[in-house]
């Protein structure tokens, strides 16, 4: 837990040199998550939940939890949602709420949408909850918790079909701060912008198997440019699996069941690659997915994001 606290409090002042959005290997079944612009591009309203408990074996570690809703509107040209996100590592814990909204334009084979968000952050650092030494030692700069509350914005774009998707989003515009300037003078750590760029395409093998290879690349200032290369295969539009590659960072390996016509559960683990690998174990990633309004007497064409 030392080493975890060293971590938090160096990265306080240094919040801008790394990624800082929370982390999904199964983003893939649920753009929403990363892009605005998704909101209403299904034929239903959906209902995504995520947990994701990153290094197993390494206390304190990185632990996310998140649920979207969405759904189309008038005559599906438009879509309605929210995003709602907890994010903690050690005794620092991010929350957030976000609004969703997004309008699709249609073409004769592909749809263009068009997302904005808003909506609020609050960042909090337990620093009462941290033990300096054995004897307790008091320090002033510990005697009070840090609670961050901003308002920020998103947008996205996403176009698509029945057969590809491409995607980009940038999902918070503002540069919030996230420490208190009176108890940090020197550095002031904001959150900042970060840029994703998402695109996949199913293939028919055969009747029954679909090959989907997508890919996600995530960009911030301050961090290596980082991609997620994935391959998802399906089988009668029941069961998925599928691996992935993210770069320099870790193997991913998940799996997708239509357990019921409206509910679909997912997982993902992943097994680092770097110089974590021997120390902080696997992360675990559980997705479950309900989707409402199926009308018994219609046929839905599948869709695979």
């Amino acid at each position: 837990m030392k080493k975890l606290i060293i971590l938090i409090l160096l990265g306080i002042p240094l919040a801008s040199m790394a990624q800082q959005d929370p982390m999904y290997s199964m983003y893939m079944f649920n753009p929403l998550a990363i892009n605005p612009a998704y909101a209403g591009s299904l034929d239903q309203m959906q209902a995504t939940g995520l947990f994701r408990r990153q290094w197993a074996n390494f206390p304190g570690a990185p632990q996310t939890g998140t649920f979207t809703f969405h759904g189309p509107i008038n005559k599906e040209n438009m879509g309605l949602g929210f995003s709602f996100i907890n994010d903690r590592i050690g005794d620092m814990q991010t929350n957030g709420f976000m609004g969703v909204y997004a309008y699709h334009l249609k073409f004769k084979k592909s749809k263009l949408s068009f997302g904005l968000q808003a909506g609020v952050r609050n960042f909090n650092l337990n620093l009462t909850e941290i033990k300096l030494s054995p004897d307790e030692q008091f320090d002033d700069a510990f005697s009070s918790n840090l609670s961050i509350w901003n308002v920020n914005f998103g947008t996205g774009i996403f176009w698509y079909s029945d057969k590809w998707y491409a995607g980009f989003s940038i999902p918070h515009l503002q540069n919030n701060i996230l420490s208190d300037q009176q108890f940090n003078t020197t550095y002031v750590a904001r959150l900042r912008t970060h840029y994703n760029l998402t695109a996949g395409y199913v293939f028919k093998l055969s009747p029954t198997f679909r090959l989907k290879p997508s890919f996600l690349i995530k960009n911030v200032a301050g961090a290596p440019i980082q991609a997620d290369i994935n391959a998802n295969i399906y089988w009668l539009d029941l069961i998925g699996f599928g691996v992935s590659y993210r770069t320099s960072s870790a193997f991913v390996a998940m799996t997708e069941i239509q357990l019921t016509r409206n509910l679909r559960f997912g997982y993902a683990f992943d097994q680092a690659v770097n110089g974590l690998s021997g120390s902080v174990g696997g992360s675990h990633e559980l997705m479950l997915r309900y989707e409402f309004g199926f009308n018994k007497n219609k046929t839905i064409t599948p869709r695979y994001f």
